[in-house]
Order: structure tokens, then C-alpha cells, then sequence
């Protein structure tokens, strides 16, 4: 959860970040909306309102020169695309886990984990093309509709998620499509079959990272569809031209200094509760819960998923009645919804301001506090009736709120990717302990497409992970 000072979210936004809401309970979901892609100017449209809230809530990578780099192998495949009116454009989320995505309209994302595992220029090739294949083909529309439900609680990212899934059929195809752009824009198709083998193998490792969908949760992934790459890629001509990077060490140099897994400066959880660096404060969830923190919000889900208890920050200022008075008439009041009942009160020292309120799809109540000249709101809501058997979990999580303690601080360290040099013969367990490399060998192993008891060879360029205790910007 990155928190910027004068965020002012929309009502219960972090609920929908945390893919919680509509049909969960078995009881009818609410009006849809449905929006039916007839041509690119609806994939535009459509793709830009979904492209707006997921960068909201999930955050891009601030990286120029590795956003140039992915621009510019995505732009030397589009003559080889199937023409569209829309405009393509191509983005790195700041997602741990290994991932990407398109959006109708040609809107292309990249996660930062993906680039940390892509082991040359033809893989990110292949996965750009694939990514193309989807929103040229309109892949999207092919599926006729989308459920665009406007429960609160499941809007933006829940409908940027629907619009981003595939069937195994599409995949198939933008496989394809992924291989014959890159080759002909004179790229290794071959590329495509070796991303499979490290994602796969990525994906049956235990890292502690935060396990966020990745890249087989929205594709589909099967021996079969691996072997049909190799295949294809055996039998595809193609013609080599120049890579962008000028050779190997040019290509690891442009991912060099991405974060690994969690970024610190989104908060940490430790066991169940949570700790924000730069915001100073620590916050303790429901044993049990599914913790979740995202961009703009941190909380945790009920078993069954019938509730949620969830953190997001209302503004800056310090009266927290005034902040509920401007959700009330604002946010609430456009969601057809009630007060039911307000109380002052205090979170420790803080003051606060407690409203209950009720709208069409759920029931719960609204803390509102100031600390350190914000406001804060957490929010404890159900869609499966009275909120009562939520309401001592919701205070208590209140209650928990606090700065963090000396300890705690100490807790927060950054790993980012290195290259660093091989010896020859050099086993990984070697030159992890001579390079003071932070991953476990498993994970070291495929970031590098290596086995755990591979010896590098001499001046052999191999990635690691660095840790150093995270310091906040303004500190």
C-alpha cells in the first residue's frame, strides 16, 4: 500500500482492489451493466477506463529507460499486427509476481517480476507479441460480453481482471500470434517455449514473496501448449536481426536494480499484521483472515469471504468528523446509502469519528481518525447481512493502530536485482556466499535458467538478489 498525502479514494475503492464482492454469498448479484465490444472503439474505451483504475491501484515501475526499452521492442512488432484504430501502449506494473496482461484497446503491462525472470531479449519479445496477439485480435471481444456490475465492491480492478482472462483456445492463439510478431520482427520464437519452462518453474517455488496472481492465474498453462511453442518455433522461418540491447550484459543491465518480491515501501505483513514504514504505522488483522495489500489499500478478507476489515487513507487534515461529513454527502449519498449511526471517540489518543452506514449491497461502519496530519478510514463491511458478528474484529483492528516501534523499523530491507560475475566451476551455493546474494538457490536457479547444482562458467553473468535496510524518501 503506497499512500500518497492528498489521495482522496473512491467509496470502499479497496474493496474492490481486494476481489471482494459480487455472487461470493450465493445470493443475487446486482444489476449488471453490460458492455458488449463491437468495435476498437469500444475496446479504447472500455480498456482505458480499466487501465485508469488497475495503474491506480496496482502502481507502474517509475523506470524511463526501462519503459523505453519495452516500447521499443513492442513498437518494432506492430507492422506484423493486425491494423486497429487504437493507439498501443506499453507499461511495467509494479507486481512482485511475474506477469502480463492486455487490456481492450492495446493497453500492454509487464510485471516487474516478469522482467526480472525473462533471460533475454527473444523471451520478452515473445511475451510482448503474445500480449499484442490478444488485443489485436480482440481477443476480448471475442468473449461478446462483460458482467460490468456496479456492486461497489466490484469495480475497476475486479472488471480490469475479467477483461484481461482468457480460455485456453485464445491463449493457443496469441501464443502463436506472440512467436510469428517476434519472428518476424527478427526475434528467437524459440523465445516463447523457454519463458514457459522458467514460469512454470517459478510458479512451483515457495519464495515467501507475496503470492499475487501471476501469469498462468490469466493464462492458462499445460505441457501441451509449452511443447506446441517449441514445435511452432522449430518450424517458424525467420530472419535474425540486431536485439535492441547491444548483447547479453546490455539486456540484464535494463532490469538490474529492480525490486524482488514485496516493495517495502508498500508496507510488510508480519504474521498478521501489518507494518507502513513510511507512514509509521503498524495495524493487526484477524488471525485466519486473507491479507491482502495493494496500491491503495491494505486489509483482510473473512473466511467465506462474506466480510472485510480494510485500511485506506481518506486525505489529509485532522478534524476526522469533517472527512466523514464529505463521504457522507459525496461518496455515500452516490451510492444510495444510509447513516444509521455516528459516535466521537478516541483510538488511543486519536481522535476519531465512527459511522454506521448501510447501502443497497452492504452493511458495516466507517472509522474515521487523524494521525499525523491525514485521516484515515478503516472500514469493516459485510454483503451477507447484519454487520454484528464483524463488529468486535472490526473494533479491535481499530483499536490495534499504532506507530511502529524501533524494532519493527529494522524490519524493512529492499532486495534488488544484481549481476554479478561467475568463476568457472563456481557452484550457485558458492557464489551466492561470496557475493552475499539474498535469494535461496532454488529461486536463484531460475531466475537464471539454471539447475540448483549448475557451475557457471568464467565471467558467466549471473543474477542475484542484494539487500540493504530500506530508508523512506523523506527520511
Amino acid at each position: 500500500m503506497t499512500l500518497s498525502r492528498g489521495a482522496l479514494p473512491t467509496i470502499l475503492a479497496l474493496n474492490l482492489i481486494l476481489g471482494f464482492g459480487c455472487g461470493m454469498n450465493g445470493r443475487p448479484s446486482p444489476p449488471s451493466r453490460n458492455v458488449i465490444l463491437i468495435s476498437d472503439f469500444d475496446d479504447a474505451s472500455v480498456g482505458a477506463e480499466a487501465a485508469k483504475a488497475m495503474e491506480k491501484q496496482m502502481g507502474v515501475v517509475d523506470d524511463p529507460q526501462l519503459q523505453t526499452y519495452i516500447e521499443t521492442i513492442g513498437k518494432r512488432m506492430l507492422p506484423f499486427a493486425p491494423a486497429r484504430s487504437f493507439d498501443y501502449s506499453f507499461h511495467i506494473i509494479d507486481q512482485s509476481a511475474p506477469n502480463a496482461f492486455a487490456l481492450p484497446g492495446g493497453y500492454i503491462y509487464i510485471s516487474r517480476g516478469l522482467l526480472t525472470l525473462v533471460n533475454s531479449e527473444d523471451e520478452l519479445a515473445c511475451v510482448i507479441g503474445h500480449e499484442i496477439t490478444h488485443a489485436a485480435e480482440r481477443h476480448s471481444a471475442g468473449r461478446q460480453q462483460f458482467d460490468m456490475r456496479m456492486n461497489p465492491l466490484s469495480i475497476g480492478f475486479m472488471r480490469m481482471g475479467q477483461l484481461a482472462a482468457y480460455g485456453r483456445d485464445q491463449e493457443s492463439d496469441a501464443d502463436r500470434g506472440g512467436q510469428i510478431l517476434a519472428a518476424k520482427a527478427g526475434w528467437d520464437p524459440a523465445g516463447m517455449a523457454t519463458f514457459m519452462q522458467d514460469i512454470g518453474a517459478m510458479g512451483r517455488l515457495t519464495t515467501g514473496w507475496s503470492r499475487l496472481p501471476g501469469f498462468f492465474d490469466s493464462h492458462p498453462s499445460s505441457p501441451q501448449r509449452a511443447a506446441a511453442s517449441t514445435n511452432r518455433a522449430e518450424n517458424l522461418k525467420w530472419t535474425p536481426r540486431a536485439n535492441i540491447a547491444a548483447d547479453h550484459r546490455d539486456f540484464l543491465t535494463k532490469v538490474e536494480g529492480l525490486a524482488l518480491g514485496a516493495d517495502p515501501k508498500e508496507g510488510i505483513f508480519e504474521g498478521s499484521r501489518f507494518l507502513h514504514r513510511d507512514l509509521n504505522f503498524s495495524l493487526l488483522f484477524p488471525d485466519g483472515w486473507q491479507l491482502i495489500n495493494n496500491h491503495d489499500a491494505v486489509g483482510a478478507i473473512a473466511p467465506g469471504g462474506k466480510a472485510i476489515i480494510a485500511l485506506q487513507l481518506a486525505g489529509p487534515g485532522d478534524d476526522p468528523q469533517a472527512m466523514a461529513r464529505i463521504f457522507v454527502e459525496s461518496e455515500l449519498r452516490a451510492e444510495r446509502g444510509r447513516v444509521r449511526g455516528e459516535q466521537s471517540l478516541l483510538i488511543g489518543s486519536l481522535p476519531a469519528y465512527r459511522i454506521h452506514i448501510t447501502t443497497p449491497a452492504i452493511k458495516g461502519f466507517i472509522t474515521f481518525f487523524a494521525y499525523n496530519d491525514l485521516i484515515y478510514r478503516i472500514e469493516t463491511i459485510s454483503t451477507s447481512g447484519p454487520i454484528g458478528s464483524y463488529e468486535g474484529r472490526g473494533r479491535a483492528v481499530t483499536r490495534s493502530f499504532r506507530p511502529l516501534t524501533e524494532s519493527e523499523k529494522a524490519l524493512f530491507k529492499v532486495t534488488r536485482l544484481q549481476i554479478v560475475k561467475g568463476r568457472s566451476g563456481e557452484s550457485l551455493g558458492a557464489l551466492s556466499a561470496r557475493t552475499a546474494n539474498e535469494l535461496d538457490l532454488a529461486t536463484t536457479a531460475v531466475l537464471n535458467d539454471l539447475f540448483i547444482n549448475s557451475r557457471v562458467e568464467e565471467g558467466q553473468w549471473v543474477k542475484i538478489g542484494r539487500a540493504k535496510l530500506y530508508i523512506p524518501e523523506d527520511s
